[in-house]
């Protein structure tokens, strides 16, 4: 029976950029697993280990804070958790924080509500940058078209993006944003390039963090009474 959820907050470096989602899940079950740490896993006749991720990584970003939460058999003291997980990570899967949540709290994707994102413009001039933004938070709706394959998506880019900012870099500058990433909407980064700098490079993108929504029952007990119920 489960009997405690910790949710780990861990980075994805550049040399594991390429590995996918069902790559990452693959790695952590294996890790847990070595720690000795008494995961949970469903019931039936093909069990699944209880790890609950936000939305998965694109292949190719890397990312400095994601979220899993580890649900486990047996109550282990959260110190000792994160001691025994951090010795089976490695540096490009990394384990950054730990804190406990509640059983009945929601899984990260369902409480996914933003992802942050920066995003290296080489060749693009610090003047060029703080032009298209200026005009960009200018505009109250920017129609935006996606096609992937077959599958066509159409959105307003412009209240997708919460805050976006340049700062200089070598050679170039880096846009950082906010984007939608709750149920209704993911909105990809390479968008605003796109809508932005149409023909220009872009280098790496990397996920910096993932705010969820913190206004759950369960985080209101903890302020209240100092537990989870």
């Amino acid at each position: 029976m489960s009997s405690q959820r910790i949710r780990v907050w861990f980075r994805k470096g550049d040399r594991v950029r390429y590995i996918s989602h069902l790559d990452v899940l693959r790695f952590w079950e294996r890790a847990i697993r070595r720690a000795e740490l008494p995961l949970s896993y469903s019931q039936g006749f093909t069990p699944h280990p209880k790890l609950a991720f936000a939305s998965p990584l694109p292949v190719g970003f890397t990312a400095e804070r994601e979220v899993m939460d580890v649900t486990l058999d047996e109550r282990v003291p959260i110190d000792e958790f994160a001691r025994r997980l951090r010795v089976e990570s490695t540096e490009d899967l990394a384990v950054v924080a730990v804190e406990e949540v509640a059983l009945n709290a929601p899984p990260p994707q369902a409480a996914m509500l933003w992802a942050d994102y920066s995003m290296a413009m080489p060749g693009l001039q610090p003047a060029e940058a703080e032009a298209a933004i200026q005009q960009f938070n200018q505009r109250e709706t920017i129609p935006w078209r996606e096609e992937r394959g077959e599958r066509i998506r159409e959105y307003d880019l412009r209240t997708a993006t919460a805050w976006l900012r340049w700062r200089p870099a070598d050679g170039g500058v880096v846009l950082s944003m906010r984007m939608q990433a709750d149920q209704l909407l993911t909105a990809r980064p390479e968008a605003i390039a796109a809508a932005l700098f149409p023909g220009q490079e872009c280098g790496p993108i990397i996920r910096d963090g993932i705010v969820l929504d913190e206004r759950s029952q369960a985080r209101e007990l903890w302020r209240r009474y100092g537990q989870y119920q």
